[in-house]
C-alpha cells in the first residue's frame, strides 16, 4: 500500500446524511432485518440523524455494529446519566419508564419493568449503584 493510500484511509470521512433514517443505516451496513436484537437496540440509541450519522462515521470494519452500541451507551451514560439518587427518584415518580431508560441507557418495555420486584426508586437506585453504573436493567433487577 502507497504512503497516499494508507494517508487516504486513515482519514476516511463518511459523508454527512441530512435525512439519513435507520433503515437507510442498515442498507448502508448490511444489516439484515432478521438482525432484530441489533435493530432494535439501534433504534433507542440512533433516535436522532445526528446520532445516526455518528454511528455510520464511526462504524468501522474493525468494531461490530453490538460493540460500537455498547460503546455509545456507556459514553451516553457517563455523559447524560444520573450522577445522584434524588434527580433520579424525582425524575421516577414523574415517568417511571424515562428514568429508567435515562439510567440504564437501553429500551424498557413492559416485561423489564415487571422484572423490578421493588417500586421504590430509592431501592433500584441503590442496586444500580452496587452492580456498576454500566449494568443493565436485567442485572439490577435480578438483584433486587
Amino acid at each position: 500500500m502507497s504512503i497516499v493510500n494508507a494517508v487516504a484511509v486513515q482519514t476516511r470521512r463518511v459523508p454527512y446524511h441530512p435525512n439519513l433514517t435507520l433503515e437507510q443505516l442498515c442498507y448502508f451496513l448490511d444489516i439484515s432485518p432478521k438482525a432484530t436484537i441489533i435493530i432494535d437496540l439501534m433504534n433507542f440509541m440512533l433516535n436522532s440523524v445526528e446520532r445516526l450519522n455518528e454511528f455510520l462515521e464511526r462504524k468501522t470494519p474493525n468494531i461490530s455494529e453490538l460493540s460500537l452500541l455498547t460503546l455509545m451507551r456507556k459514553e451516553r451514560i457517563d455523559s447524560q446519566g444520573y450522577t445522584d439518587k434524588a434527580t433520579f427518584t424525582y425524575d421516577y415518580y414523574r415517568d417511571k419508564q424515562a428514568a429508567l431508560e435515562k439510567l440504564f441507557q437501553e429500551s424498557i418495555e413492559p416485561f423489564k419493568l415487571n422484572r423490578f420486584k421493588t417500586d421504590d426508586p430509592e431501592l433500584i437506585y441503590d442496586a444500580y449503584v452496587s452492580r456498576g453504573k454500566y449494568s443493565t436493567s436485567l442485572e439490577v433487577a435480578l438483584f433486587i
